[in-house]
């Protein structure tokens, strides 16, 4: 029997184990999750820990005799819902959790009011499986979906107990939750795999409801899971409508999620055209060289003098996503970076030791290339020009903190929208608290139809034209 001593913000715990293991399979058996974004492969290097003494990869390091590993203390997400109204303690509340693959939100609601009290966040502890939602759902077809459930249940009971347990509260009646089409899977113990292969039919869409000890939770007598549209297209969207309204007469709204898995909707008050865009993960700071979440230490801000503004106001560790736009636009406003996307001199500094690299670069070109290109196709395939759109709703973690002015400047948003643009945080969030005040009562949702893309020649060709800056 060998040991393995664990230390992580300022704790230890000895773990005991037989055998030769891998140690991120050992530190995920027992709670610490170490993100890995590339999903094991060892080419991200973000589960990069101290093994006695040396820096190694935990997805690669596989032990057999006693040793201490240190890990990187628990990032605290500084995530903004959009809940600008906060809302007094009343008899009748209840909790609103938003699964994102990237981040979990938790909000306790006063019914009466109609308001958030309060809202926490947390990473998902997925992260662990990979970044995104494909290397989840590979997981789930190999080693199903308990592994999966279990990791993120233990971390949603521990917000729903630290919240309660600041209230006083020992229960709520009832938990409301959105999420895309596989985290909700996810969330339920059901097996994905079927959202990983043509035709990507889902277990599920409609809304569901449980009685929360079946899962089990603790704290909540039953939970409601908000309805989705498609395997890719799910109920954080429909959540997202229908917080953002119905637009008025002969016209339409955006919204676009920027995730992971962006998606984008474009709605009147009769119909609902959606799509999704693999974005990938490099808006969480996944596949990005000093890229990481926005937590203290990110690069969150870069100005046209060189100058940059740091979450925490500290040391930069890394850059967030909105550090990396405005690091992209300025490097293309001084001609450092070509229309291409070519970097002149490679890496770009950026503030001590975070650069921006080429690589960094052309992961961000496929992500807002595949945004912008999915969204044009929208207006064509319902023939329509942006003087017909009302307004641009951008949702996502970072939306909240988007220069609008470098967003539009890379092609992330078209310039003719961006005046139209609105940032309005965690849209799913507070669909999600909408929906819980009238118990789905008073939903808007119109009839909705899903376009894939996959195989239209009109993406791959604007795919390719919005690659260029």
């Amino acid at each position: 029997m060998s040991v393995l001593t664990v230390i992580q913000q300022g704790k230890a715990e000895q773990i005991p184990f037989e055998g030769s293991v891998l140690l991120s399979d050992l530190l995920t058996q027992h709670g610490y999750f170490v993100p890995h974004p590339c999903g094991g492969r060892g080419t991200c290097k973000k589960c990069t820990v101290t093994l006695d003494g040396s820096p190694v990869l935990a997805c690669h390091q596989t032990i057999s005799a006693d040793g201490t590993v240190i890990l990187p203390d628990r990032e605290a997400i500084f995530s903004v819902t959009g809940g600008a109204e906060i809302g007094r303690l009343t008899e009748h509340s209840c909790l609103c959790l938003d699964i994102g693959t990237t981040t979990l939100a938790l909000a306790l609601v006063s019914l009466d009011e109609h308001k958030i009290i309060r809202t926490v966040t947390a990473p998902n502890p997925q992260r662990a499986f990979g970044a995104d939602v494909i290397s989840r759902i590979d997981h789930c077809m190999k080693q199903g979906a308990a592994e999966l459930q279990k990791v993120l249940l233990e971390e949603v009971q521990r917000l729903i107990s630290s919240l309660l347990s600041d209230f006083g509260l020992s229960s709520v009646k009832k938990l409301y939750v959105a999420g895309n089409t596989t985290m909700l899977h996810l969330f339920f113990g059901v097996d994905c795999s079927s959202l990983g292969v043509s035709p990507y039919t889902p277990v599920f869409l409609d809304r569901r409801c449980m009685a929360a000890e079946a899962l089990p939770l603790l704290g909540v007598d039953e939970v409601i899971s908000l309805p989705g549209f498609s395997a890719f297209v799910g109920a954080d969207i429909s959540a997202g409508i229908d917080y953002v309204g119905k637009p008025t007469a002969d016209r339409y709204r955006i919204l676009l999620d920027l995730g992971t898995n962006a998606e984008i909707a474009l709605f009147n008050g009769e119909k609902i055209l959606c799509t999704a865009a693999a974005a990938g993960p490099c808006f969480e700071g996944a596949n990005i060289s000093c890229g990481m979440s926005a937590s203290e230490g990110a690069v969150c801000a870069c100005a046209p003098d060189g100058s940059v503004t740091v979450i925490g106001g500290g040391e930069a560790k890394g850059m967030c996503a909105t550090g990396l736009i405005d690091a992209i636009a300025e490097g293309v406003r001084r001609e450092d970076i070509d229309e291409t996307g070519f970097l002149e001199e490679d890496p770009m500094p950026i503030c001590g030791d975070v650069v921006l690299t080429g690589k960094d670069i052309r992961e961000f070109q496929l992500a807002k290339s595949a945004i912008r290109a999915a969204t044009e196709c929208l207006l064509r395939r319902v023939g329509i020009s942006y003087d017909d759109v009302e307004g641009l709703y951008v949702a996502g973690g970072f939306s909240a903190g988007l220069n609008v002015k470098n967003a539009a400047f890379v092609g992330l948003i078209p310039e003719e929208l961006a005046d139209k643009m609105k940032g309005i945080n965690n849209a799913s969030l507070l669909g999600t608290v909408h929906y819980a005040c009238s118990d789905g009562e008073d939903i808007f949702l119109p009839p909705a139809e899903y376009a894939d893309l996959s195989a239209d020649p009109m993406f791959s060709d604007l795919f390719m034209e919005y690659m260029m800056f």
